[in-house]
């Protein structure tokens, strides 16, 4: 097994299959067998081969698959041709497929918040004092939901004798080694243990066994479909081979390799059993990998012609009449409505079901929708307790038809490590970083209560402890105490010229009520108290008025986030709007108000996209202290001018960011554009004036990586500044002031 073979799964997206088997017809001639091998995205020339093998109308009485092979096979035997399996592996979007990660619209709105503060995704256990990694680096939620959706057809079929053509997938025992032949149960439970490339994709658990990719044991399981009855086999071997010396290069190859022995070997076993009448297709494959996916349709084509070149081999073995080329009408099948009864909810967590049946459309009495459903089981899935959330459809002995919901913990939760990282760096000697970490508690207890420790350190320094709890069965209203040390730093500039650095040490405590209204929207009442002490680090010592810095205030905040990705998206909107009060009595230093806005929108035309980003602070009475001023500058935020060059009571920014996509590479997209910028600070409300707006811009690379967004731009301000930035972090997310 290849670590290449993660890709393998995707050929699984969309449409809903057929169902029953047609009553078998005499066998006056020999019964064929097809077994079909793994191979990771070269096995799109199975497609090819079934493609050819009814053209010449050749027979196939049962199917063997492994990987792969029992992707293809088992869709072929479930009633789809040829072409439809193709037009599903056409539509297929691959990164969906491979990623545990729902839509982010419907993630709830602590999960945005806390994934904007780390930008590294990803997360380890740590159970019981020790380290704790997830069985596989896909747990397959998205794979699941696919594999379900694709095979509704022959939901009710537990006996893959009773499928359009006898079915077996080939799979591994995890804990002894040993090649499992699974013939019945859930056909996409099956195909999903199949494939499951150890480390890759978390193993299957069926019948009190942990299964694996049975490419493992068994990658062209010819003895599989000869214990089917098979008179003749018909094998497909798309397996890579070896690599040369040459292409050992890095541990990926080595790894690589280390996995092709494992399959050469026991596909060699295989092939030793052929016998005379056997058939042996090896479609002519050297120019791609098991990874090739976006050529993926060229492959069909080879498998295709693989055949053709065998076919004096195949043309004795034609019945014409007798090839299954003529599936079930699939479009009947979908017209079936399949109306709820009763909704179940299997749920193994602490969490109180009330909380996965409000996050449910579905009631009793309406007609399933398979994607609704299938949204809804995101929004459960985005709780981030468990390590799948699936549905069955079951229909009892009265004839009652229900749903079941699935909801499986996660085995290497409750608790997590995850670690996060921010550079800005102008080339100038003006580096700022922020390295954090953070231990997280979640599901509690029944209302989904969440303990979070956070760490950071650099520009500003932070540890703090945060309790997050819900108060209703639903999860809707919330409280958040919160108690915290920090130490942060501020650049004070008079127009260009830099003239002291300050430091605030000090600890505060706040206690927030919040209503989650949907997975978008917010609103949150905070009070918040702080002591500290302002220090003059660099510069001149008579730029503090006092130097205790004492805040009681209450913040009234509603937030909106509907954007499909946090660092590029291309549609959706996020909303911060704010009031700030602070009151003696409240045990503030002094009075003063304050109102903020931050947000963006996002927009996409091909591979074009737009970020059209707005932000606005206002001091009433020009009396906010200097740790509750607004700060401009760096990249996006007035280009050319150094990040947080301005501080003022009263702040204005807009900026136009267009950005095209110049990559087809999902696992690491690259984007070049430009920002157009214009805004300022200002120290009294009656200097506010848009002649006195500032106006920066500036082009840039940016890339998606696996540790955020990373932008190497050069910005250019209106009086000349010019600043270059490598930047890893992102420059457009509203800011909470």
């Amino acid at each position: 097994m290849r670590f290449s073979h993660l890709l393998l799964a995707a050929m699984v997206l969309t449409t809903l299959p057929a169902t029953a088997r047609p009553a078998e017809a005499e066998h006056q001639r020999p019964r064929i067998g097809l077994a079909l091998s793994g191979g990771g995205a070269r096995g799109g020339a199975h497609i090819g081969v079934l493609r050819a093998l009814e053209e010449l109308q050749v027979p196939i009485d049962y199917i063997a698959g492994t990987s792969m092979g029992a992707i293809v096979g088992g869709y072929y035997a479930a009633g789809y041709s040829p072409d439809e399996i193709e037009r599903i592996v056409s539509e297929t979007n691959w990164i969906e497929a491979f990623s545990d990660q729902p839509d982010r619209r419907g993630t709830t709105m602590r999960k945005k918040a806390l994934d904007a503060k780390f930008l590294i995704p990803h997360r380890v256990g740590f159970n019981r004092g020790r380290i704790q990694l997830p069985l596989g680096a896909i747990e397959g939620q998205q794979l699941d939901q696919i594999f379900e959706r694709v095979l509704m057809g022959v939901r009710e079929i537990s006996d893959f004798e009773d499928l359009r053509i006898p079915f077996r997938a080939v799979a591994t025992d995890l804990a002894t080694g040993a090649e499992v032949v699974i013939g019945e149960g859930s056909l996409p439970d099956a195909i999903r243990a199949s494939m499951s490339v150890p480390g890759v994709f978390a193993p299957v658990l069926l019948d009190n066994r942990i299964l694996v990719d049975g490419g493992m044991v068994n990658n062209l399981p010819i003895s599989v479909v000869r214990s089917m009855g098979a008179d003749i086999v018909i094998a497909v071997d798309i397996s890579s081979p070896l690599l040369v010396r040459e292409e050992l290069t890095s541990v990926v190859s080595v790894t690589e390799q280390l996995s092709n022995f494992l399959t050469r070997r026991n596909t060699i076993q295989q092939l030793a059993t052929l016998g005379p009448r056997d058939v042996l297709i090896v479609p002519q494959l050297g120019q791609f990998s098991a990874a090739d996916f976006v050529k993926v349709l060229d492959i069909v084509a080879d498998g295709y012609d693989a055949v053709m070149v065998s076919r004096a081999a195949l043309v004795p073995l034609r019945s014409p009449g007798e090839s299954r080329a003529q599936t079930v009408n699939l479009a009947a099948a979908a017209q079936d409505p399949y109306v709820v009864e009763y909704i179940e909810i299997n749920n193994r967590s602490v969490l109180n079901d009330d909380i996965i049946r409000s996050r449910l459309r579905l009631r009793p009495g309406e007609a399933l929708d398979i994607a609704r459903l299938e949204d809804d089981i995101d929004h459960v899935y985005s709780l981030d307790v468990f390590q799948s959330v699936t549905y069955d459809l079951e229909t009892r002995a009265d004839g009652s038809r229900g749903v079941i919901i699935n909801a499986i913990p996660r085995s290497w939760g409750p608790n997590y490590l995850q670690f996060g990282l921010e550079i800005s760096d102008d080339f100038a000697g003006n580096t700022d970083f922020s390295l954090g970490a953070a231990y997280t508690r979640n599901a509690l207890n029944s209302l989904g209560g969440e303990m979070r420790v956070e760490f950071t350190l650099g520009r500003e320094d932070l540890l703090e402890f945060d309790f997050y709890q819900p108060i209703d069965r639903n999860a809707r209203w919330f409280i958040e105490p919160r108690v915290f040390g920090t130490r942060e730093q501020y650049n004070v500039f008079e127009g260009d010229d830099f003239v002291a650095q300050l430091e605030i040490p000090g600890v505060g405590f706040s206690f927030g009520l919040g209503r989650n209204f949907s997975s978008t929207d917010l609103l949150r009442l905070e009070y918040e108290l702080f002591r500290g002490d302002a220090d003059v680090l660099i510069g001149d010592t008579d730029i503090l008025g006092e130097e205790s810095v004492d805040i009681g205030e209450v913040v009234l905040e509603y937030r909106h986030d509907s954007q499909d990705n946090p660092w590029f998206p291309t549609s959706g909107h996020l909303y911060v709007a704010g009031l700030r009060a602070a009151r003696d009595s409240l045990g503030a230093e002094i009075d003063y108000e304050q109102a903020y806005f931050g947000g963006s929108m996002a927009y996409t035309l091909g591979r074009n996209s737009g970020l059209l980003s707005l932000e606005a602070g206002y001091s009433i009475d020009d009396a906010a202290p200097l740790e509750r001023w607004f700060e401009l500058g760096g990249f996006g935020r007035l280009s050319g001018l150094v990040p947080d060059q301005l501080l003022g009571r009263h702040a204005g920014l807009a900026t136009l960011a267009l950005y095209r996509r110049l990559n087809d590479v999902d696992l690491f997209p690259v984007f070049a554009g430009f920002t157009l910028e214009a805004g300022n600070v200002w120290r009294e409300r009656a200097d506010i004036d848009f002649a006195s707006l500032r106006y920066s811009g500036s082009v840039f690379l940016g890339a998606d990586t696996p540790l955020g967004p990373l932008y190497l731009a050069y910005g250019r301000s209106d009086n000349g500044d010019s600043t270059a930035y490598l930047f890893l972090g992102n420059p457009w997310k509203a800011r909470r002031y």
